[in-house]
Formats: C-alpha cells, sequence, structure tokens
C-alpha cells in the first residue's frame, strides 16, 4: 500500500475520513424525508405546463359554449363541447391530485425563512415572504377541498361535494387576491429601484399582474360572487388569457426586455 497511496495520505488520514463520511450519512439521514418530499413536489410541479395546455383547451370549450352554442343548447354538437369540457375539468383535477404536497414543501421553507435570525437574511423582504406564505397555505386548503370535489364528481366517494366546490372557489379567489397585492407590491418597488438605477428590467411582473386578474376574474366567476356580471363565456376568456400568460412566462428564452423595445427620445 505504502506504492499506492501518495506519501501525504496517511492510514490514520483515511480513518478520519471514513469517519467524517458515516457521520456525513447519518447526519442526511435526518434530512431524508423533507429532501424526498421537496424532490417529489418539484417532479410534480414540472408537469404544470402540460395542464396549462389542457387549460387552454378547457375554457376554449367554454368560451365556445357560451357564444356558440348558448341559445343551441340541444344541438349535438353543443353536447360534445360541454361533454369535453366536463371531462377536462376532472381530468385536471386528477391530475393535480397531489399539489398540496408542493404547497406543504413551501410552507415549511417560508416559515423557517420568517423565523429565522441569520444576519446573512437581513435583506429579505418579511412582508413579501408573509403574503407568499399566506397565499400558499390558502391554496393549500384549497387543493385539500379540490381534491375532495374530485372525489365526489367521479363518485368514487358518496357525498355531495357542491358545498366544498363553493368554498374552494373562494379560496382560490382569496389567495389570487393576495397574489395580486404582493405582485404589485413588487412591481411599485421595482419601478423605484428603476429610477434609483436607470436600469429598466423585464415585462414579466406586468405580465404577472395581468395573470393574476385574469385568475381573479375566473374564481369570482366561478364562486358566483360577482352575481350574473361575469358570464360563462367571459371565464373561459380569462381562463385561456391566464393559460396563456403562464406558458409565456414560464418559456424559457420568451421573455422580452423593455430595453429591446425602447424608443430613442430626443
Amino acid at each position: 500500500l505504502g506504492f499506492i497511496l501518495p506519501h501525504h495520505i496517511s492510514f490514520h488520514h483515511l480513518k478520519e475520513e471514513k469517519r467524517r463520511r458515516t457521520r456525513r450519512s447519518m447526519g442526511d439521514q435526518k434530512h431524508l424525508l423533507p429532501i424526498t418530499l421537496g424532490r417529489l413536489a418539484s417532479h410534480l410541479n414540472s408537469l404544470s405546463n402540460k395542464d396549462k395546455v389542457i387549460k387552454i383547451v378547457q375554457y376554449t370549450a367554454q368560451a365556445i359554449q357560451h357564444y356558440a352554442f348558448d341559445d343551441f343548447k340541444t344541438d349535438p354538437r353543443a353536447r360534445r363541447i360541454n361533454t369535453l369540457f366536463w371531462s377536462l375539468v376532472l381530468h385536471r383535477k386528477l391530475f393535480r391530485y397531489m399539489n398540496s404536497l408542493s404547497d406543504l414543501v413551501t410552507i415549511h421553507r417560508l416559515v423557517n425563512q420568517l423565523k429565522s435570525h441569520d444576519s446573512s437574511e437581513t435583506t429579505t423582504d418579511k412582508v413579501d415572504t408573509a403574503l407568499l406564505l399566506a397565499k400558499t397555505c390558502t391554496f393549500f386548503v384549497f387543493w385539500l377541498l379540490d381534491n375532495a370535489v374530485y372525489l365526489s364528481m367521479g363518485k368514487i366517494v358518496d357525498f355531495d361535494g357542491s358545498s366544498s366546490a363553493m368554498l374552494s372557489f373562494k379560496l382560490w379567489l382569496f389567495a389570487n387576491v393576495i397574489n395580486l397585492i404582493r405582485n404589485v407590491r413588487r412591481y411599485v418597488k421595482e419601478k423605484r429601484d428603476e429610477k434609483i438605477s436607470g436600469e429598466e428590467k423585464s415585462l414579466d411582473l406586468e405580465l404577472t399582474i395581468s395573470k393574476d386578474i385574469a385568475d381573479i376574474v375566473v374564481a369570482l366567476g366561478f364562486s358566483k360572487m360577482a352575481g350574473p356580471h361575469i358570464s360563462w363565456g367571459q371565464i373561459g376568456i380569462a381562463g385561456v388569457l391566464s393559460a396563456v400568460l403562464h406558458l409565456y412566462l414560464k418559456w424559457p428564452r420568451g421573455r422580452m426586455k423593455r430595453s429591446t423595445l425602447r424608443v430613442k427620445h430626443e
């Protein structure tokens, strides 16, 4: 072994390295659950873009049903579109069935951020973190109710899920309002920073705020909190807009910056 090992590596050094690896392995096992849960949630979230493509088809069918066949509900085409819409509603509910896992991981992380007194995190915006936590907690309860509604709609469990559905729509609305407040606050802060630095940033926040408004319109319509002022067709258009904006914002190289659209003023 003296010929194989470099002269500066001793058997004592190898034993110490082995002990360190053993301690590190034991330490990793303590955090096995959150790491595994986080990886699982990340994997499930990677499917969100596929869900939004299906959402576009679902809400397009809803808009067509209202604007093209509202007065011809007995038309066979209207029945086919209605069947397509409700089948996609059930499909998406099943597709998103474990979304609450992702929110559970996020809640754990945000609570730790708010509790942290680490000096390296003094620049963290506590208000922004609190708003994000409130939104995530609301969505967490929404997903649980949404799962219960799926069990009812699919006749898997025999109970009336209509009351759970209405409560879930109201929670969905509340979560989107919180998200809108958070993003408007971030937008105002970004504008203030732009004036200080003179550097213009991307259009992402404006588009995100537009998506929040579209989501609020959908939630208002389904929760019936806006009464007759939001039609079935308007919900469909808002749903399509929300899904398209989501896909654009998640597109790797689809982000435009104002610097590319800037017009010179002499």
